[in-house]
């Protein structure tokens, strides 16, 4: 009984390990990036024309993000919203999909203000290494890309 209870933790180990390597590899051949590749990072961010600076900081479900806007006027603001990676552009969020570790060049969030009804913001992941994340936003089409660096 003992014996079968350990043969069946180390298959289940071995069945974890194919996976994650496999995701790994499939998500390398289709140019898209796994969701561990940006949590337990503290990423900071700056866009100098604007004066911004904020950070993002990723878990498997949610984002918690806090950012100040400088020149003019200061803002000090946190917010957390869940987040999946997806391979195409989607018109609507996908709550089955937080947590689930898909593979994506897109990163999705549901945003939702204290005042206003919730939308999507997507984001595209033109660059991600382990110390550098650089996105743009599709949402506002004439923003810029912001880069992101791990701190």
């Amino acid at each position: 009984m003992i014996m079968k209870t350990i043969q069946k933790k180390q298959f289940n180990c071995i069945i974890s390990t194919f996976l994650f390597v496999f995701m790994g590899i499939v998500c390398a051949y289709s140019q898209s990036y796994h969701p561990s590749q940006l949590t337990d990072k503290k990423w900071v961010g700056r866009i100098p024309q604007k004066s911004y600076y904020g950070t993002k900081i990723f878990t498997d479900k949610i984002i918690i993000e806090k950012y100040f806007i400088y020149g003019g006027e200061t803002a000090d603001a946190e917010a957390e919203f869940p987040y999946y990676l997806a391979d195409r552009i989607v018109d609507t969020f996908q709550n089955d999909l937080v947590g689930k570790g898909e593979c994506g060049k897109y990163i999705v969030e549901l945003r939702k203000p204290k005042s206003g009804e919730e939308f999507i913001s997507i984001f595209e992941i033109l660059e991600l290494t382990d110390t550098t994340l650089k996105i743009k936003s599709l949402r506002n089409k004439s923003a810029n890309a912001v880069e992101y660096k791990v701190e």
